[in-house]
């Protein structure tokens, strides 16, 4: 899973980074430049693994890992440096929108005020017409081949028409219900307003207090805060968050609703050598599922041991057991992978 951070710059995207990623990327109050990235990888705490591993007691445990990239912000009317930045975030699977709510004379802000929620539909305005831009080409683009005489997919053809509706109609081509076989003729356009997106204000320390952006219905954070407390000794965070009335850490927030927009669920393996978690698009089939881990097991797939997490933590581990009561089950390559599976691949290549 890959998600990155975007909004306009000077709205804390690189706090929020650091804070998530637990770098110390230098912070800089003019605009970055257009191609610069910064990557970082977050772990997936996820306490089931832990009680698994505890139980199993493996070599190895390995939390599932989400990459996340922090891009250079966008500036109002710059066609030319947005259009670099879009560049860089045309390959992840969701994005994120930081939204500027913090005052600050010292850090200069491309509008008068400080608005998230005006941000958040500039921010909106700004993807849906690069993906109009886009789908106006590709038809245009199209109408001059067929014009020529030469073969088009008539079926992109008429579904970039229903999209340039939707899109001059100012919503972002999330909103419409796309079935799979529309998807399929569209899907190499790679259009942003179809990756799924969620906002978050960060906000400074006494609007946070203060809950000055609740009525907005955006999770709201204290970046600045949030990246200083992650600094502190792994011992002492806890203690800290709960002193300031913050319930967890910003970089569990960002990934659970990462998966929540994605529709993701987890997966694990656990053996003597190692204890994992794998994440997968809900809807996932065991065979599938398998190839998460390796091509070869895919391909030589036989059979999927499954048991459930709850019936595994019941069991404290004991599969033998597990067996005699029916709660190991055998499944094939169309069972569809459950959120907290446990699953043992039989496969031959």
């Amino acid at each position: 899973m890959k998600i990155a951070l975007t909004g306009f710059f000077n709205s804390g995207k690189t706090t929020i980074f650091n804070a998530i990623t637990c770098q110390k990327i230098e912070i800089s109050s003019y605009p970055t430049q257009a191609d610069k990235v910064h990557r970082g990888i977050l772990q997936v705490d996820d306490s089931r693994l832990k009680k698994i591993s505890e139980i199993v007691k493996p070599k190895k445990t390995t939390f599932a890992q989400v990459e996340c990239l922090d891009i250079a912000g966008f500036i109002k009317d710059n066609p030319s440096h947005n259009a670099k930045v879009i560049r860089e975030i045309m390959d992840v699977d969701a994005l994120i929108y930081i939204l500027r709510g913090f005052e600050d004379l010292s850090v200069p802000y491309q509008f008068n005020t400080i608005d998230p929620v005006r941000d958040l539909n500039e921010l909106e305005y700004e993807f849906i017409m690069i993906d109009l831009d886009l789908v106006t080409k590709r038809i245009e683009r199209m109408a001059e081949q067929k014009k020529k005489g030469q073969k088009i997919n008539e079926g992109e053809m008429e579904v970039l028409t229903v999209l340039r509706t939707h899109l001059e109609n100012g919503e972002p081509l999330r909103k419409l219900k796309l079935t799979e076989k529309n998807m399929k003729q569209i899907r190499h356009l790679n259009f942003l307003t179809l990756k799924p997106v969620f906002a978050v204000i960060n906000a400074d320390e006494k609007s946070f207090n203060e809950g000055r952006f609740k009525d907005t219905g955006i999770l709201t954070i204290c970046g600045s805060l949030e990246s200083e407390i992650i600094q502190l000794p792994p011992d002492e965070i806890s203690s800290f968050l709960i002193a300031l009335g913050i319930d967890e850490p910003v970089s569990k927030k960002i990934i659970r609703k990462a998966y929540e927009i994605l529709d993701y669920i987890s997966f694990f393996t656990a053996g003597p050598q190692e204890v994992r978690a794998w994440s997968i698009k809900k809807g996932t089939v065991a065979v599938d599922a398998a190839g998460k881990i390796h091509s070869d097991i895919q391909r030589g797939f036989i059979r999927a041991e499954v048991i459930s997490y709850d019936d595994f933590l019941s069991l404290e581990g004991d599969l033998n057991l597990a067996k005699q009561k029916g709660l190991l089950r055998l499944e094939g390559k169309e069972y569809e992978v459950k959120d907290g599976d446990i699953i043992t691949f039989r496969f031959k290549v």
